[in-house]
């Protein structure tokens, strides 16, 4: 069993190798009219699910793109996450001592459930529950009036810094550069049952973010991305106080980041289909574009784009669903652990698919039901996409 699963693995990541930059427009490239089609069936489908009572036309929330919100939403939305970061921890210090503030907190549940909620069933409905927990936290705690705004980087694959998400107004950009520190990583993952590694390529970065409201902002558990685990700190939770680090990736973005794979996903078939363009073609993509603090497979909460970027991941889940709600709202995909694989904490349970009431752990005592985790409209939420 555990060499099929690996033969899977090995074939899943070939596709996260280094690719080849390749040429092309630079900046803001229109959207295809297929992608528009599907984006506006979404649209339509969720607003004609509205009732009079619960989430109305009147109380929905609407995300929308980083580049499309005006300037003062932006600069709200970054005092609002520094605002977090001002906040003490809450999380209790005897499981975490690492934890400081807010920020913390979250990146911390992140982090303790990450073998369960990555390549997996609890995968998509983990992160709409946690991404929404984190909107109503910078709403709820520091005032904010808005919503977590989506990163979109189809619209700038070729010339990925040209989107304002970079700019120095916003959350900065690429990390200094380190001759002998950005990569290539080779990384091992813990807490799993076989021994687990990947690589991370090489990047144009590697050190502290210099530039905007986030240079050498300073965080403090992990990171988990390492070469050899450490049984001591396994995850990462003790104090570790450093600045945030970027490496670029240019080639996920130019050669992944596009168009052309976001209307395959979201106009993929079937839920199999869909996952499997998420996972290969999009997710880790967007992750390894940013690299370092933001590519921990555990920690990336880390870096403040993670929230746009989960936000545009649960935006192209939420086109896909909205096709037809009353068949995808509550399709599952997947198994209950990273890949399918044992956790080190009990080696010998096989490979099970994840189920509709499968419970989920979001920190806090809170463990809704994957079903919980699927609509965006009850269940405690009430937003769409625009």
């Amino acid at each position: 069993m555990r060499s099929c699963i690996v033969t899977t693995i090995a074939s899943l990541l070939a596709r996260v190798a280094l690719s080849a930059p390749i040429s092309g427009n630079s900046s803001d490239i229109p959207k295809p009219s297929e992608f528009i089609r599907l984006e506006s069936q979404y649209q339509a489908n969720l607003r004609a699910s509205l009732g009079p009572n619960g989430c109305t036309q009147e109380t929905i929330r609407i995300r929308k793109s980083w580049d499309d919100v005006d300037d003062a939403t932006r600069s709200d939305y970054v005092r609002a996450v520094k605002c977090l970061a001002a906040k003490p921890a809450t999380v209790d210090k005897s499981i975490a001592p690492g934890a400081v503030n807010r920020l913390d907190d979250f990146t911390y549940i992140h982090d303790n459930q990450t073998n369960i909620i990555h390549v997996s069933g609890s995968f998509l409905p983990w992160h709409r529950i946690f991404v929404w927990q984190m909107e109503d936290a910078l709403r709820n705690e520091c005032g904010y009036k808005g919503t977590i705004p989506y990163w979109d980087p189809a619209r700038f694959s070729q010339d990925p810094t040209a989107s304002k998400v970079f700019d120095n107004s916003s959350f900065g950009g690429d990390g200094e550069y380190l001759p002998n520190d950005h990569g290539p990583y080779n990384i091992t993952v813990p807490g799993l049952a076989i021994n687990f590694t990947t690589l991370h390529p090489a990047g144009t970065g590697g050190g502290c973010v210099k530039a905007g409201p986030f240079a050498n902002f300073q965080i403090s558990l992990g990171p988990t991305d390492k070469e050899v685990i450490d049984p001591a700190n396994k995850y990462g939770y003790q104090p570790n106080p450093r600045c945030l680090a970027r490496n670029f990736d240019y080639p996920s973005s130019r050669d992944f980041l596009t168009w052309d794979t976001v209307t395959r996903l979201v106009g993929a078939p079937d839920v199999g289909t869909f996952h499997s363009i998420l996972e290969n073609d999009w997710h880790v993509k967007a992750h390894q574009f940013l690299g370092k603090d933001g590519l921990d497979l555990f920690t990336s909460p880390n870096d403040p784009i993670f929230y746009l970027l989960h936000s545009q991941v649960d935006r192209l889940w939420a086109i896909w669903q909205g096709q037809n709600f009353e068949e995808r709202l509550y399709q599952v995909n997947g198994n209950r652990t990273f890949f399918g694989i044992p956790l080190d904490t009990a080696p010998n349970v096989p490979p099970s698919n994840a189920t509709l009431e499968d419970v989920m752990d979001l920190g806090y005592g809170y463990t809704p039901k994957i079903k919980d985790g699927m609509p965006m409209t009850y269940n405690g939420r009430c937003y769409m996409y625009e």
